[in-house]
């Protein structure tokens, strides 16, 4: 499995095998983690505080989300209603909203931290 392919579909950085996560993204329990990995015991969390890291990866993706959103809007609906300017380029942020949590988690792990790929597990 490829890194590419493995934070797709959010597996653990170390083996590419084990989930990260407990449950699917669509649950309403999508935030909860294992604390390690189930295939390799890999600790997710490397010291205290990790993943507050991960909140300016979810801060590129909103800002990133609202650009694209706005631009849309405003090419489709022009100046003429603000507020359903503001309602068309927000709502994206609030649909992907889980999604940004865990991507932006899975990413912080798969291209930020000091965890390698290990062949042999």
């Amino acid at each position: 499995m490829t890194k590419i392919s493995a934070g797709i579909n959010e597996k653990c950085p170390r083996c590419r095998k084990g989930d990260i996560y407990k449950n699917s993204i669509f649950s309403w329990k999508y935030a909860a983690m294992h604390e390690r990995c189930p295939y390799c015991n890999q600790k997710y969390e490397i010291e205290p505080g990790f993943f507050y890291a991960a909140m300016y990866v979810s801060y590129a993706f909103t800002v990133a989300e609202l650009v694209i959103a706005g631009i849309a809007a405003f090419y489709t609906v022009g100046e003429s209603n603000l507020w359903l300017l503001m309602a068309i380029t927000i709502s994206p942020v609030i649909l992907l909203m889980t999604i940004n949590f865990r991507y932006s988690r899975t990413i912080l792990l798969h291209y930020l931290s000091p965890i390698k790929y290990q062949k042999d597990l």
